[in-house]
């Protein structure tokens, strides 16, 4: 399951640069005033260049444990540097080193969302400034992916505190059956690595569909090396197996950089193993997969870890997967027809494992509700901030659930996932340094 967390991806940390770290005391619930109890919230500082009153430029911590590489090189960091600022990001409650209170139970993560995320990082720029070399900084905030949308968010509600809010692939549309996922996921493999990868993909899949479905369960569970607790006959297993597949392509196709041919390099790894599209696809997942032993992948065994991971907190997506649950959705299924992975792990495969893990309050018509009030209170797509500078990834599975031009966002043709986060580089293609320019003139203008 770790293996196919999607967190974000990381420049090249320069070492000489020396990051420090703070706690910063929060407020377990920050809007009941009659609960006090509070808990440490990690932060990392990168000060080498900063000059007293200069910027904060904070890169918002998401769904993952924050290290000193996101902050010591990069986009951001160049920027700062111009500006001789201070760059800090902030560790999101639940995630990493920073847990408010254990055991990760679903009574404990009703703490857990992003009204409360956002409240922590106003209280932690509220803690910096009043020190005497913060008093007159100006802030600017950041983000990549879920982090982006908090970005925007925080722009939103706390208007006044930062000067300007950059937004790298923001999932703004909460959704439950996000089924235009996989099929950017698809879109990507036939545009970047050809019609010949996206039909092997999709010959190979509904090859072990057909098995399964006509009652050769064992067959396709011998050719797939699945583990032997693996149930061919039943249906969440098989919903299991497939979403794994698709996972192991949308990994690669989330993060790919068209500079460097990632893909294409990929589909003839994928094509080497075999001539048969079937024996490649199976090979290619376990090689994926690190070689295991067999390829453990059931509903229950997922069930089963996410609470194993309430009360034995192993840095897993369990907090992530409860904000799926109960804020935004984005359950990845093969509902489109316009995709190579088949059409057996629909978005009941994550809506009852919601239920499963976290309980009664977890039904599909709950779920939906939950949904329907991210949307309600936050607006989706449609965002009218000041100072907000959005961009997405032409093939980014997640702009499907983004802003588009027509809300104002810079889309980067052919890029993916948080694209943008690298320095200016030589090899960025023409559309790439553009929108790295652009923030370039809009924080000098922020700033100003």
């Amino acid at each position: 399951m770790k293996d196919l967390h999607r967190g974000p991806p990381r420049q090249a940390g320069n070492r000489r640069i020396n990051v420090q770290t703070r706690w910063i005391t929060q407020k377990l619930d920050n809007f009941d005033e009659d609960n006090n109890a509070t808990w440490k919230d990690r932060i990392l500082i990168n000060d080498n260049n900063f000059k007293k009153g200069s910027p904060i430029f904070i890169y918002l911590g998401g769904e993952w444990e924050v290290k000193p590489e996101d902050i010591t090189s990069g986009h951001l960091v160049d920027l700062a540097k111009n500006y001789k600022g201070v760059v800090i990001t902030t560790e999101h409650r639940f995630f990493g080193q920073s847990i408010p209170i254990r055991p990760l139970s679903a009574e404990n993560l009703k703490y857990q969302s992003v009204n409360q995320a956002l409240a922590d990082v106003n209280n932690i720029i509220k803690v910096l400034k009043q020190e005497d070399k913060y008093k007159t900084s100006k802030v600017v905030i950041s983000g990549c992916s879920y982090s982006a949308t908090m970005a925007v968010l925080f722009k939103k509600l706390y208007p006044d505190v930062a000067v300007g809010s950059w937004a790298s692939s923001a999932p703004l549309q909460a959704k439950v059956d996000f089924k235009d996922y996989m099929k950017v996921v698809g879109q990507a493999i036939k545009e970047l690595a050809g019609d010949y990868c996206y039909d092997l993909i999709d010959n190979a899949t509904a090859y072990y569909e057909d098995l399964f479905k006509n009652g050769k369960g064992d067959q396709a569970k011998q050719e797939l090396n699945l583990c032997d607790n693996f149930n061919a006959e039943d249906e969440k297993d098989q919903w299991q197996i497939f979403s794994t597949i698709a996972n192991v392509f949308a990994g690669l196709a989330q993060y790919q950089k068209p500079e460097n041919y990632d893909l294409a390099k990929y589909c003839s790894v994928l094509r080497s193993f075999s001539a048969d599209d079937s024996v490649a696809l199976s090979k290619f997942v376990q090689w994926r997969l690190d070689y295991p032993a067999c390829v453990n992948t059931r509903y229950q065994g997922t069930v089963d870890y996410y609470k194993w991971a309430m009360d034995n907190y192993d840095g897993s997506g369990l907090a992530w997967t409860y904000q799926t649950c109960s804020e935004f959705g984005w359950f990845q299924s093969s509902g489109s027809s316009k995709q190579p992975f088949g059409s057996t792990f629909p978005a009941t495969l994550y809506t009852d494992q919601c239920h499963d893990v976290f309980g009664e309050n977890f039904t599909k018509e709950d779920i939906e509700g939950y949904i329907d009030a991210t949307n309600t209170e936050f607006g989706g797509i449609h965002q009218n901030i000041n100072n907000l500078y959005m961009t997405h990834g032409g093939l980014d599975p997640w702009s499907k659930v983004g802003a588009g031009q027509a809300q104002g966002a810079t889309i980067i043709p052919q890029a993916s996932h948080c694209s943008d986060l690298g320095s200016i580089s030589a090899t960025d293609r023409p559309g790439l340094t553009a929108a790295k320019v652009k923030l370039e003139k809009l924080v000098r203008e922020w700033l100003k």
